[in-house]
């Protein structure tokens, strides 16, 4: 049968999945690419300037050292101090630009689905009143990593403790057996909250349940949601290096042709940020499609989401954002108990 948007309206494979994420960014470009360089734009100029500082100092520093071997002062940084706090400081900016664009985005692909072509300022007018939920969860995310971080820092000084009191070759062994522990332990959590933010958009419901709705989504299907996220930010991650390798190495070898010219900074600063937003441009607008199309396939083989959807389509009805909203039998409290688990054999 014929679906109307850009999926077929049944449980999919990879490639479905991965062609949808394509198919939505090329069938409305304006409004995903639009979305995506006006934010990432803004969000990215901070940490651009920063950039383009540390290389124009940077490269200043390699003009010298090739013109004077004996000139380098290995206690002298080849940099000024606030290009790095700079850079740093705007991965903040960087952050919360890639939290709006999720939500919007996420909006987009939900309704490319059902048919709908939305412009910029309907995705906006979509998400506008879910923005608080998604940077919640944003925020929960967030201390979840910090909780990693800090579960790798103590690996690390278990790990060194071991071996200056012990042995280093017990030191070693506990180093490298916590380190595989806690990236294992890290890759589970990312995949059972994944789709977090494509949950509190398209669901409508809070940062806490929308990761625990994501938890339960993906139990199960650890290993395919895995193989899924990981292929679609590798493919992502590829287009975009091949684009923007020309613009770093400009910002990286320019400098070294006119050390300490205003010129090379403002060169550098400019290629930084035109490779910081034409790979996000490339990059972001993928993974977010991959992400949300991979909620809404396990919402069809666990929910039947896709007979809801064939239903309406048959009757005539028109399909909106409320056919997201999850059926839950009457109990709010298990948004997927009306169906059950309605796992297919398709392939990944």
């Amino acid at each position: 049968m014929a679906w109307p948007g850009l999926i077929p309206l049944r449980p999919l494979n990879m490639s479905e999945i991965l062609n949808g994420a394509f198919s939505y960014i090329r069938h409305n470009a304006k409004a995903v690419l639009g979305l995506t360089f006006i934010v990432i734009g803004i969000a990215s100029v901070v940490t651009s300037v920063g950039m383009g500082g540390y290389m124009g100092d940077y490269g200043s520093w390699v003009g010298r050292l090739l013109n004077d071997p004996s000139a380098a002062d290995p206690d002298t940084l080849p940099f000024a101090p606030w290009t790095l706090a700079t850079m740093y400081g705007g991965l903040l900016f960087s952050y919360v630009g890639q939290i709006v664009l999720t939500g919007l985005l996420a909006a987009v692909v939900g309704l490319a689905v059902l048919g709908r072509k939305l412009t910029m300022k309907e995705a906006v007018r979509e998400v506008r009143g879910r923005m608080g939920a998604v940077f919640g969860v944003a925020g929960l995310l967030f201390l979840l990593g910090l909780g990693y971080t800090a579960l790798l820092a103590g690996v690390l000084a278990l790990a060194f403790a071991v071996g200056y009191f012990l042995s280093a070759f017990l030191g070693v062994t506990v180093a490298v057996l916590g380190i595989a522990v806690t990236i294992v332990v890290g890759a589970w959590i990312w995949v059972r909250t994944s789709l977090a933010m494509p949950v509190t958009v398209l669901e409508r419901i809070g940062p806490a349940r929308s990761l625990a709705r994501s938890w339960r989504l993906t139990q199960r299907s650890w290993w395919r949601v895995f193989g899924l996220l990981l292929l679609g930010t590798i493919i992502a991650a590829v287009v975009a290096n091949l684009v923007t390798t020309p613009f770093s190495l400009v910002g990286m070898f320019v400098p070294a042709l006119s050390p300490g010219a205003f010129w090379v900074y403002v060169v550098s600063t400019a290629s930084s940020y035109l490779a910081t937003v034409l790979s996000s441009a490339l990059s972001a607008p993928f993974v977010i499609g991959v992400t949300t199309l991979i909620y809404i396939d396990l919402r069809m083989r666990r929910e039947g989401l896709d007979l809801r959807m064939q239903t309406a389509t048959r009757s005539g009805e028109a399909l909106g954002a409320d056919v997201y909203l999850p059926d839950t039998g009457g109990d709010p409290a298990h948004p997927d108990a009306r169906y059950g688990d309605r796992t297919l054999g398709t392939s990944v």
